[in-house]
């Protein structure tokens, strides 16, 4: 089963964050739940294939909303970088927090749109 975000509600936020000149990036998730299970070759064919990001849980999030009939879209903020030489952790960073801080924000306010 294939799982995607609401096109009304993703290109609602985009908009957002180009109105705002906030710097974002557009495209796929790799979901997965294997933790720390990703090889060198998996890596290299979903980022060959333009994945921007992987994650555990915006399958399931959009899986869920498919299966209830709502609607839902997935946001994130790059806090590690997986690389072919391993993680790159960054998830205490001040530029992580701060990035965080205006993304909230920007998705409470898209949501709160009539």
């Amino acid at each position: 089963m294939k799982v995607e975000s609401d096109s009304l509600l993703r290109d609602k936020l985009i908009e957002r964050l180009k109105g705002k000149g906030i710097r974002h990036f557009v495209g796929p998730v790799w979901s997965t739940d294997g933790v720390y299970r990703e090889t060198r070759g998996k890596l290299r064919k979903f980022r060959n294939s333009g994945v921007l990001a992987v994650d555990m849980e915006t399958s399931a999030v959009f899986a869920i909303a498919k299966y209830r009939n709502v609607r839902a879209a997935s946001a994130q903020v790059i806090s590690d970088v997986l690389t072919e030489n391993g993680w790159e952790l960054a998830f205490g960073h001040q530029s992580v927090r701060e990035s965080t801080e205006t993304l909230l924000k920007n998705v409470l306010e898209t949501i709160s749109e009539k």
